[in-house]
């Protein structure tokens, strides 16, 4: 009997163990379980509620008034109420009252000193079309994303240039973007309130990345037709200046017009083709980077994204599709994409040029860079041949750029020169010290805040690079 007795010791000295062994099994597969959902979550907050730009100051728009090559120009600074409310949450869905978003956008236009405000007035049936440039920011960004542009534009002779706040992003109400969903009806209450505001308007849309995609599915007659039936034959646009509480209501008493009629060209940096695209090559940028997932398990986890952000922001992804819209796009397009862009590559454009409508202008500059990078000189060169061609443009119409400045005036704001006009036409160097004459007063730029770090940098392309490894259960190289 002792054999047996030492028999039953040997087999539960060898049976201990595997209790251990299956609870460090358990342990890991619920480890990687939280790491997923985590991921996941994160994951959703990156594409629908990114970095916020709202800590810059309206200071950092530069003056309300000044002069830049001779010419003087004024910024207005308005809130328009949108055609975006807000949505409610699972905790108040039965008594929950939608209310609509505000936006906020700046208006730099020109000042001709020999038509006063009242003459304007007069001579609101004069057929001279103004024409205009609107600037669409992309994701994790805001409307002075414009302004390394702003004297570019303003020196082509345009009458004004005009840059939002989409809602959801930069000081505009709302919590979430929507990559172009909701923010092409922000766009349309921009045009509609300028339309109102200026008369007889020609406009091109410069959008990059989100905005890019934004102007895409915004001009599109799919789009058009949506809005014209959902908001009938009237849209009612209210208007406030933000320095003061006064509010005045800004009316189409025609009822609305559509805003094609008055879009003359989109200039198109870096637009994505279609989102769930998108999604899908970031999946397989981080399979190239040894990740080891199965593709159904890709595509069970872009369906529960999917979900979780039409549960939350209240839009489907598989709708974000700008390549969808381009058969019916109208509109002459210059296309923009940095060869080493590697987070929406350029075949995203190669798509769009390839299924837009048969018959309609488009170009393509492909050049080096990535994403986010600043843009070579050659495409300010076709953008100004762009603009001369689509809208009331000729060359004398154009402010005269002094030597010293030909090389740097499309990567630095008029305010960044030195403000008197002699001087200016005499030394044009970028100010030194990162600072700006305000009116007066020197105001220093927050770093946090400044033009060039907007948008979608390349440390938050690694982010959702790695956001997505975490998602599927695996720290990403760089974070290991």
């Amino acid at each position: 009997m002792p054999l047996s007795s030492d028999n039953d010791s040997s087999d539960d000295e060898q049976q201990q163990p595997q209790p251990k062994q299956k609870q460090g099994l358990f342990a890991r597969i619920g480890s990687g379980i939280e790491m997923a959902q985590q991921g996941y979550e994160q994951l959703v907050h990156a594409i629908i509620r990114p970095p916020r730009a709202d800590k810059y100051t309206v200071n950092q728009l530069g003056p309300s008034d000044f002069i830049f090559l001779k010419q003087r120009f004024r910024r207005e600074d308005v809130e328009l109420t949108t055609q975006n409310t807000t949505h409610p949450s699972p905790d108040n869905k039965d008594d929950f009252e939608p209310q609509p978003l505000k936006m906020k956008a700046s208006i730099w236009t020109r000042v001709d000193e020999d038509i006063l405000a009242e003459e304007k007035k007069q001579n609101d049936g004069v057929d001279d079309k103004k024409t205009m440039v609107v600037y669409l920011h992309g994701n994790a960004s805001a409307r002075l994303e414009v302004l390394p542009q702003l004297s570019f534009l303003l020196a082509q002779g345009i009458f004004g240039v005009a840059s939002l706040d989409f809602t959801g992003s930069g000081k505009s109400d709302g919590d979430y973007v929507s990559l172009g969903y909701f923010e092409r009806y922000d766009l349309e209450t921009m045009l509609q309130y300028l339309q109102q505001t200026y008369g007889k308007l020609e406009i091109v849309l410069w959008g990059r990345s989100m905005g890019a995609s934004t102007a895409l599915m915004h001009a599109s007659q799919k789009t058009q037709e949506h809005i014209w039936k959902k908001e009938g034959s009237t849209l009612s646009i209210s208007a406030s200046s933000e320095e003061s509480e006064d509010e005045t209501t800004a009316r189409n008493p025609n009822g609305n017009v559509m805003s094609t009629t008055i879009l003359r060209g989109l200039i198109c940096d870096s637009p994505f083709a279609s989102l769930p695209l998108l999604c899908e090559e970031l999946v397989e940028k981080a399979r190239s980077q040894g990740l080891v997932v199965p593709g159904v398990i890709v595509g069970v986890a872009i369906a529960i994204i999917a979900r979780s952000v039409r549960n939350r922001a209240f839009f489907n992804i598989h709708e974000i599709s700008p390549i969808d819209h381009a058969p019916t796009l109208p509109i002459p397009a210059l296309f923009i994409c940095g060869a080493d862009d590697d987070f929406i590559p350029p075949h995203h454009s190669e798509r769009l040029i390839e299924a837009y409508k048969k018959g309609v202008r488009t170009n393509l500059f492909m050049v080096p860079g990535g994403h986010n990078d600043p843009r070579p000189e050659l495409v300010f060169e076709a953008v100004r041949q762009f603009l001369r061609n689509e809208l009331s443009l000729t060359e004398d119409m154009a402010l005269t750029i002094p030597s010293t400045m030909e090389k740097s005036y499309f990567r630095h704001p008029p305010w960044a020169y030195k403000r008197n006009p002699d001087i200016f036409q005499e030394s044009a160097e970028p100010a030194v010290q990162r600072q700006k004459q305000i009116d007066g007063a020197t105001t220093l730029v927050d770093d946090a805040t400044r033009p060039e770090e907007l948008g979608m940098t390349k440390e938050r392309q690694d982010d959702i690079q790695n956001k997505i490894h975490i998602m599927l259960g695996q720290a990403s190289s760089s974070n290991s």
